[in-house]
């Protein structure tokens, strides 16, 4: 120990402290410093978080944006906001009711195109963002879509939106809602039926016809494009409630106000009060007589 004297003279019985302990007590308090702030910053950086995409909405019409033309029956493509810092995103997917989750690829993009899936079916995708150093993001929250039961392009919806306009879409009466999906539900049946299920009845009627507008247009079941337009049904008067429904019937989900599709109706007309096993649906005319939806022929 050293103490001084008063006069600044050292003390008798004092002890000098040798330099090297010293030197050890300072080395020991940066090495105790040192291991504080590597501890701190491997705390910040357990502690931080990586940004997670998001998913854009699903495009359901009027854009090829998540359904390309003439491709809904095999092809999504996933769209979401690119993030600041993020090198890459990697997606997966999964087929509904499958639960197991398949990586189908990793892009620098802010979209993802996946090919050759099963037409009408559910699929499930959610994506995470990869940062420096392989610092992975949380997942996206799931989203769901499903892909078409026929491939059309734009010309195509558009007759098909047309058509269930000028037969219930023009009247904007809440009445009319299940009428408009059946109506839409018909339409896509139909072709459904003769273009891919092979269907005895519908296959060799439309066989000459390569897509849903000649058949709305040309095969004498629906309505002209010329007398579409003289009845005042072009594309840009369709309510977005027939775009739902068509868009629901295409892809046999129930986007218009939740009402199901059904896969096995076929044709509608109005006519005075019937009993017949064939009616799958009638709807009360408030001017009189019904709205019949069908699942085979009346006659």
């Amino acid at each position: 120990m050293y103490i001084e004297n008063m006069d600044g003279t050292e003390a008798a019985g004092s002890i000098r402290k040798p330099a090297a302990l010293k030197r050890f007590a300072v080395l020991m308090m940066v090495i105790v410093m040192a291991a504080v702030m590597t501890d701190l910053s491997a705390l910040r950086a357990a502690a931080q978080t990586y940004e997670a995409p998001v998913f854009t909405a699903d495009a359901m019409y009027d854009s090829g944006e998540t359904h390309p033309y003439n491709r809904q029956t095999d092809t999504i493509v996933l769209h979401w906001e690119k993030l600041s810092g993020a090198a890459r995103y990697q997606l997966f997917m999964n087929r509904e009711g499958s639960g197991e989750w398949t990586c189908v690829g990793s892009t620098s993009l802010d979209h993802k195109k996946i090919t050759g899936l099963e037409r009408a079916v559910k699929y499930n995708f959610k994506i995470r963002a990869v940062y420096a150093g392989n610092k992975y993001s949380e997942f996206s929250p799931v989203q769901t879509i499903s892909t078409a039961r026929m491939d059309y392009d734009y010309a195509g919806w558009q007759a098909m939106c047309r058509i269930v306009y000028h037969e219930v879409g023009q009247i904007n009466d809440s009445m009319w809602d299940k009428p408009i999906v059946y109506v839409a539900d018909c339409t896509v049946n139909r072709y459904v039926a003769a273009k891919y299920d092979n269907d005895g009845l519908w296959a060799p009627y439309y066989r000459n016809y390569s897509n849903i507008q000649q058949v709305i247009y040309n095969s004498g079941n629906f309505m002209s494009d010329a007398g579409l337009t003289r009845d005042g049904c072009s594309y840009d008067r369709v309510p977005e409630k027939v775009k739902l429904a068509v868009f629901g019937a295409v892809t046999d989900q129930a986007v218009y106000k939740d009402i199901a599709n059904d896969l096995d109706i076929y044709y509608w007309c109005n006519r005075g009060y019937t009993v017949s096993s064939k009616i799958a649906y009638s709807f009360p005319i408030p001017w009189g007589g019904y709205f019949y939806i069908w699942r085979s022929y009346w006659g």
